[in-house]
């Protein structure tokens, strides 16, 4: 059974930017883990269940936690046990690069190396993005929350523009979101520029490249649907599965199709074990589901296998 997950992340992507790719035996510090309790419920719900300040707090440690020791040792494992073969890894700049995840894919060639813009570069900044194509990235990741950038930003544009001449895959983070303590957090994000109407106003200015919102559009209550809405009848639009129940797959399905739902985990936030679970429920034994969910849909657009 193939399997391709398209949203992940290998090393420390917040600002400390730990050089943890190729360290050996890390083990996570014992801490409230909201991702862990979201998953036993069924990936139901919101992540943090309590309006308190100690609960934000907690949720913003166990996200650097899990970065912190998102080793390609660990990835590996967690991999091999829900027997996925191939991983999509989202470098997320400044603190890591098409470069970091370059020579990844040469230590461990299951690794599928992203690029995304270096807007350090300015006007230059789609130029970079083609030579990365060359070079063998996969697709284009964005962020608009932590690059700070909304996606009709004008440096985001001239990625855009430069990367619809390589036939090749954009993702995009959607959903606004705290990683860092609100005391700082304005110094690293810009939240609001998750919110969806961003993601589909750039699906519709760009209809030839492939587009995938990663999350659904988002945990949100409400996101799956509202997506659907601002994305209709817009073929270049797709979805991942990453933090999603079964009945959230179910309904992606519906509404975007099964030719457009791809599993995603987002590790090293995700559980691969119980994001494969959720997406087996999903199908209900139709195999032909199965396949384009793992691995068929992922593989239209990245010519893996």
């Amino acid at each position: 059974m193939l399997r391709i997950d398209f949203h992940s992340h290998l090393g420390d992507i917040f600002k400390d930017a730990h050089n943890v790719i190729y360290k050996q035996n890390l083990v996570a510090r014992e801490m409230p883990d909201a991702f862990t309790i979201r998953e036993e419920r069924g990936f139901k719900g919101p992540f943090i269940t309590e309006d308190t300040d100690q609960a934000l707090r907690e949720f913003i440690d166990i996200n650097h936690e899990r970065s912190r020791v998102n080793s390609m040792e660990n990835m590996l494992r967690c991999m091999d046990e829900a027997c996925v073969q191939y991983a999509n890894i989202l470098p997320i700049m400044p603190a890591l690069s098409f470069e970091d995840y370059e020579v990844a894919h040469m230590v461990e060639p299951r690794f599928l190396p992203w690029t995304f813009p270096d807007f350090r570069l300015g006007k230059d900044v789609g130029k970079k993005l083609l030579e990365d194509s060359e070079r063998g990235a996969y697709g284009l990741k964005l962020h608009p929350v932590l690059m700070m950038r909304s996606l009709d930003d004008p440096l985001v544009e001239i990625s855009l523009e430069a990367w619809a001449q390589t036939g090749k895959p954009m993702t995009s983070h959607c959903g606004a979101g705290m990683y860092y303590y609100p005391e700082i957090n304005d110094e690293y994000c810009t939240p609001e520029f998750g919110d969806l109407k961003y993601f589909a106003e750039c699906a519709r200015r760009y209809p030839e490249i492939n587009m995938v919102a990663a999350h659904c559009g988002g945990t949100a209550a409400g996101n799956i649907e509202r997506l659907a809405q601002l994305c209709e009848g817009m073929d270049n639009v797709y979805v991942d599965t990453s933090f999603r129940s079964h009945e959230d797959i179910e309904l992606m399905i519906s509404l975007f199709g099964r030719e457009r739902v791809m599993f995603g985990t987002d590790y090293p936030f995700g559980s691969y074990k119980r994001q494969v679970e959720q997406v087996e429920i999903a199908v209900n034994g139709d195999q032909e589901l199965r396949d384009l969910v793992f691995w068929r849909n992922a593989n239209r657009l990245l010519h893996v296998v």
